[in-house]
């Protein structure tokens, strides 16, 4: 199934007729925020995972990876092509029982994603750099260059409604205040950017449909909500 989806995409593509480098800031550590690996298949925000885990990928200049998931580690190699498109040569994984159910389930998506097709993106944030992955299953992930902090496990009871929305997505905050919220298109384009509102809603009405995420700042910390607009 591989080979004829990098045969797509590689023809897609074809019409950039010169080959470029990969972005040097693809070659660091990166921490998973959240992740599905299709259209169709769970989301999972890391900071819901209970008990909490911290999964990474480690990129390499040769581009080598490296990395963890729940329970289980990884490592085998990306192939580039322009404009930033990565494919999975060899993936090799360890093999272990997890124990919990949502741990096993989470490595599955992680790491079917990472053996995949990806497009990715980077954009700077105040506190480092994003990581964006998109798969042409409509598969999809966050990652930072920086860890989870405890507060971002704290803040796993922010809902997002209604999800999909057409209109006007509501955001729900128990014992806490939104500073602001900033929204990004699935390329890690930032489409609308809000400060405090009484309401805690945003107006998505004008953007185009498909999925997006929204960074949500509180005292506490922030976290990353996916949606949907219909």
């Amino acid at each position: 199934m591989k080979k004829p989806l990098l045969i797509v995409l590689i023809g897609l593509f074809s019409f950039q007729s010169f080959a470029q480098d990969p972005d040097p800031e693809l070659f660091r550590t990166w921490y998973l925020y959240f992740v599905q690996s299709t259209d169709l298949g769970t989301p999972y925000e890391v900071s819901e995972i209970d008990p909490p885990i911290q999964p990474y990928i480690t990129i390499l200049e040769d581009l080598s990876f490296n990395g963890e998931g729940a329970c289980n580690t990884f490592e085998g190699s990306f192939s580039y092509e322009n404009p930033n498109i990565l494919f999975s040569n060899t993936f090799n994984e360890t093999n272990e029982d997890c124990g919990i159910q949502i741990h096993n389930s989470f490595e599955n998506s992680f790491f079917g994603l990472v053996q995949g097709i990806m497009s990715y993106s980077i954009s700077q944030e105040s506190d480092g750099l994003m990581l964006y992955f998109d798969t042409i299953l409509m598969g999809s992930a966050i990652l930072r260059d920086y860890p989870l902090s405890t507060s971002d496990f704290n803040l796993n009871t922010i809902k997002l409604y209604p999800n999909p929305v057409s209109e006007t997505l509501n955001v729900f905050i128990e014992n806490n205040v939104i500073e602001k919220m900033v929204v990004y298109s699935i390329n890690g384009e930032i489409v609308i950017e809000q400060n405090y509102n009484q309401n805690n809603s945003i107006d998505v009405s004008l953007l185009s449909k498909g999925m997006y995420f929204v960074e949500i700042f509180t005292s506490e910390g922030k976290t990353v909500k996916k949606f949907i607009k219909e």
